[in-house]
């Protein structure tokens, strides 16, 4: 037992719904929009860097740069550690650092809006009361 009917294909060729899609597509004179080629280069980034644009091997250095450097990065380390070992014993010096200064210089408008802010607080509270 067949849920559908058999439709002839010649039935299908001369629907009506078939007929007015074709009466109204058939002023169209371009082509529809999936076979138009598309002519534009797509400008992506590519998945792998070209092997003749990588930099080339450079001349090995010197033994004397080798440890001028090597030297120059062991003195950093040290000098870090020592900063570390400061800081550690005495908690107070992170307020006179470097980093807290420049902080401090960085967001001196906003510190001084906060402190405005605070102060008109503080006066409207003592107005209400």
């Amino acid at each position: 037992m067949d849920w559908y009917p058999e439709e002839d294909e010649e039935d299908l060729m001369f629907s009506p719904a078939l007929l007015a899609r074709r009466a109204s597509e058939s002023w169209i004179v371009e082509p529809p929009v999936e076979s138009v080629p598309i002519n534009v280069t797509l400008q992506r980034k590519k998945s792998m860097p070209d092997f003749q644009e990588l930099p080339r091997a450079t001349e090995a250095m010197s033994r004397e740069e080798v440890s001028a450097l090597g030297s120059a990065r062991r003195e950093a380390v040290r000098r870090q550690i020592e900063v570390n070992e400061r800081l550690r014993a005495n908690p107070l010096l992170y307020l006179v650092s470097p980093q807290v200064r420049d902080w401090f210089v960085r967001q001196q408008l906003m510190l001084i809006v906060l402190f405005f802010n605070a102060a008109l607080a503080l006066l409207f509270v003592y107005m209400l009361t």
